[in-house]
């Protein structure tokens, strides 16, 4: 074998490391921390992991309760957990364990018994989000600059059927307004694009300020310049904002595009320089839906990507033209949608007469 310089070999590794997501790096590496914790207390050699010892690693996840007795794991999560194990061994240069017959049967085992429905957020519909943004407060100090920032994660998640994790990873730079069309927004990366090829969303001009994308996002970019500023410039922009009348056809501020879209924004109205995280994009449907009195737990960041399909569908648009806007890569996929929360379009029954 030829030696490598240590310096190739570093810059080896961290491409190696690159070709996963920033979010599935640190999710395989939590995981695998797990793993080699269970495996130090076992007294066991977490790499390579033979086969029958990662096999009990997934029997003893999956026969793991909870305090109302019932299973702790969902098998679809222990699937992510071996999953794990398969890449580092894969990083390290050691066949994957998940592919030894005793680990498959022992997986496809779980996955068949201990089978649960999928979880799914309930969509947020259009009228449900006129609803929301109706009770978000956008004119006053300093509540108003949160305001504004959550009324552009509601508007241009729904209109752009984003997912959390693109919606969050929005540089200034991937936003421009388009004269005709409204905003268009580049895609860099999503998780049907690890190759991060992108891909172009539209969100045309709204008939309602409250629910117009352009103008949520020339708001937000006013907050963002005036923050900029200082303080007293930033509650002035707020104060001074009227939420009955456009604000998409006014000059759009000057920002350095490399700076994140959506922000932190603290109890005091301060904007930082930094990305929110998807968890943020959760907490914000979840905090918002709330005030006009639907139930929390059953909505999320999901649930704008979600709404926009299934408005979509009732709407008669085709599967092709809700691809075009989600990114999804197969019918069947969006399929899901109009089965879970539409079951009796376009179904049979209807016609028996019952």
């Amino acid at each position: 074998m030829p030696l490598i310089p240590t310096a190739s070999l570093e810059r080896i590794n961290h491409f190696q490391r690159e070709s996963l997501a920033p979010n599935t790096r640190r999710a395989v590496r939590g995981q695998w921390d797990t793993f080699t914790g269970w495996c130090a207390v076992q007294g066991f050699d977490p790499l390579p992991a033979s086969p029958l010892i990662v096999a009990a690693y997934l029997t003893y996840a999956a026969d793991l309760l909870d305090s109302n007795g019932a299973w702790f794991y969902a098998p679809s999560t222990i699937r992510h957990w071996l999953s794990s194990i398969n890449k580092m061994h894969s990083l390290a240069g050691l066949s994957k364990p998940g592919e030894h017959r005793d680990v498959a049967n022992t997986i496809e085992g779980i996955c068949r018994e201990r089978a649960r429905p999928i979880a799914r957020k309930a969509p947020l519909l259009l009228d449900g989000l006129r609803k929301t943004l109706v009770e978000i407060d956008r004119t006053s100090w300093p509540h108003g600059v949160i305001g504004h920032r959550d009324a552009a994660i509601l508007i241009i998640g729904f209109g752009g059927a984003f997912r959390r994790s693109e919606l969050a990873a929005l540089e200034l730079q991937d936003i421009s307004i388009h004269p005709e069309n409204g905003l268009h927004i580049r895609v860099r990366r999503s998780k049907t694009d690890q190759k991060g090829n992108g891909f172009l969303k539209a969100i045309p001009f709204g008939g309602s300020p409250l629910t117009c994308a352009p103008c949520a996002y020339i708001r937000w970019l006013i907050a963002l310049s005036a923050g900029a500023k200082s303080s007293s410039d930033l509650e002035n922009a707020v104060r001074s904002d009227s939420m009955t009348e456009h604000a998409c056809r006014e000059n759009v501020p000057l920002l350095d595009g490399r700076q994140p879209f959506l922000r932190p924004v603290m109890k005091n109205g301060a904007i930082k320089a930094r990305h929110i995280t998807g968890n943020v994009v959760n907490d914000v449907v979840k905090r918002r839906v709330a005030n006009i009195d639907l139930n929390p737990a059953d909505y999320g960041a999901h649930s704008l990507r979600a709404g926009f399909v299934t408005e979509a569908f009732r709407a008669g648009a085709t599967h092709h033209e809700i691809m075009r806007q989600t990114g999804h890569h197969s019918p069947d996929t969006v399929e899901i949608y109009s089965r879970e929360v539409n079951p009796l379009d376009n179904n049979a029954v209807l016609r028996l007469g019952l």
